[in-house]
């Protein structure tokens, strides 16, 4: 019996419809009622598909419309179709003749049951005609979908305030309001064996590496799944390196920042369903940037992008730094310091080790409940619930005041980095720092560290160097990495993205007054 239950099914053929014996590969037969029939037992007679049976041409020919309800504008559907089909005298010679009469472009014709029912579960609308060995189908779906609104993950002081939405035609609407040139391409696909869900690559022809664009074309043909749910899907089946923490392309929301990956010579990937967009390649230090940098002036911003860098490297660090000094090396702090750090370890139970992990996995499950929580709920959960334990714990004796306020200190630099999944990662990572600090003291903290850049410089996004312009140095790009340089004196686009066009502004074009001759 074990064995029988064990022992693996053989999956049917993909094409077999379990609830019908039709041949979704045959070519649609002549008769309206024998179509209609067909695609009813392909569909499995679901309840929302409907067909409207009406006679044409004089009332001589029988015609069907086939489309399901809820992807249709039947007031449209009267107006555009069906009346101007009602108004003929004269039976076309063929569906081409007969789609030059509805005022839709996009119509195209399908010849086979399968066509006939991927066209209909897909939201079109089919119309069928006796004795015509084709159908019509009818761009007429119309999906709810939500307004364009201020991006909620992205948010800047300054700039653009539209996001992506979850209609893929509506964010390649935003992003050609953009780029409004004839070489932005735009190719459609369809991914998910049961799903079949649209996805977009765009780029920048003259300006997007040709190798890129293809290696990115052939890695999305050559998935095959039945569902294609989110953006995360296909991030997994085209990473470079999906063992890594630390993630190989990038997301966003903001059309600005896809726009300008594009410009630099980048790849997008939009799926219909997901307001987020992935960029690709990318290297460590686009994590660092945001796009009110080139909104502010090039002091501040390079402040700003120090400040991000050294959060990160406080958020990976500061907690294992802590547990080394007091666990190993307390002789290095000052003797005051040194002193209430000693009392304070007399009145806690667990090792300093310990009460960091407790109290970062604490902050960590308040994270978590105020995201899952609704609306205002959810932040003052992790407000309110973070001074609430932190206060009660050092009450109680179970942690040292100085541990809360570290872990404060490190949650709040873990916000400061602009890409959310640069911080996750980032927040994961400082688990295995602390454990290392707890045993072997800094020595732990540096082997980790170095550990962790000697993965950083041997990953690859798409061929590009992930710890690109630092390792392999490019030296003309170090103007637009820890600083930014005036926007008049980046005269280049990015050359380990290997653009086929590396001008993007003009020499000799600083400010100031015109000089007298």
């Amino acid at each position: 019996m074990f064995r029988k239950l064990l022992s693996p099914r053989h999956p049917a053929d993909k094409n077999q419809n379990p609830n019908s014996k039709v041949d979704v590969n045959s070519s649609l037969p002549l008769d309206v009622d024998q179509a209609i029939t067909e695609v009813q037992s392909a569909m499995g007679n679901s309840s929302d598909l409907q067909v409207h049976r009406f006679q044409a041409f004089t009332g001589d020919t029988g015609c069907a419309l086939v489309y399901l309800k809820s992807f249709v504008d039947l007031e449209q559907l009267n107006k555009s179709v069906l009346s101007p089909l009602l108004q003929l005298a004269v039976p076309p010679k063929d569906m081409q003749n007969l789609a030059e009469v509805l005022p839709y472009a996009g119509t195209q014709e399908i010849t086979s049951l399968q066509e006939l029912s991927q066209a209909v579960a897909s939201g079109e609308v089919v119309l069928l005609v006796s004795g015509f060995k084709s159908g019509l189908k009818i761009p007429l779906k119309k999906y709810e979908q939500r307004s364009i609104t201020e991006p909620q993950n992205e948010k800047l002081v300054s700039g653009p305030r539209d996001c992506f939405v979850e209609s893929i035609w509506s964010n390649i609407g935003l992003l050609r309001q953009r780029i409004k040139n004839p070489k932005l391409r735009i190719e459609m696909n369809t991914l998910g064996t049961k799903t079949s869900v649209e996805l977009g690559i765009v780029y920048v022809e003259g300006i997007a590496n040709r190798q890129i664009v293809e290696e990115v074309r052939r890695r999305l043909k050559r998935i095959e799944i039945d569902r294609l749910l989110s953006l995360g899907v296909i991030n997994e089946f085209i990473s470079d390196s999906p063992w890594s923490p630390f993630p190989t392309y990038q997301h966003t929301e903001r059309p600005d920042s896809l726009t300008s990956a594009l410009l630099d010579g980048r790849v997008g990937i939009l799926l219909d369903g997901s307001s987020m967009v992935t960029i690709i390649p990318v290297v460590f230090w686009d994590f660092l940037k945001s796009p009110d940098d080139y909104i502010e002036s090039p002091y501040f911003s390079t402040f700003v992008r120090l400040l991000r860098l050294s959060s990160h490297l406080m958020t990976l660090l500061l907690p294992g730094a802590y547990v080394a000094l007091t666990t190993f090396h307390l002789e290095m702090l000052p003797q005051s310091l040194a002193v209430i750090i000693s009392g304070s370890r007399t009145r806690t139970p667990f090792p300093t080790a310990i009460e960091m992990i407790i109290m970062e996995l604490v902050v960590e499950i308040l994270r978590e409940a105020g995201l899952r929580m609704p609306g205002v709920f959810g932040q003052t959960m992790s407000i309110v619930g973070a001074l609430v334990i932190g206060e009660a714990g050092v009450t109680a004796g179970l942690v040292e005041p100085i541990i809360v306020v570290i872990v404060a200190f490190t949650t709040l630099s873990s916000f400061i980095v602009p890409n959310y999944s640069a911080a996750l990662s980032i927040r994961l990572l400082r688990f295995p720092i602390i454990l290392l600090s707890a045993a072997l003291g800094f020595f732990g903290m540096i082997l980790g560290a170095m550990f962790f850049l000697m993965h950083l410089v041997s990953l690859r996004s798409f061929g590009v160097p992930y710890f690109a312009p630092i390792a392999p140095l490019f030296l003309k790009d170090l103007g637009d990495m820890f600083i930014r340089l005036p926007l008049w004196l980046q005269t280049h686009r990015p050359t380990y993205y290997r653009p086929e066009d590396e001008t993007k502004a003009g020499r000799n074009q600083k400010p100031g007054p015109e000089k007298e001759p």
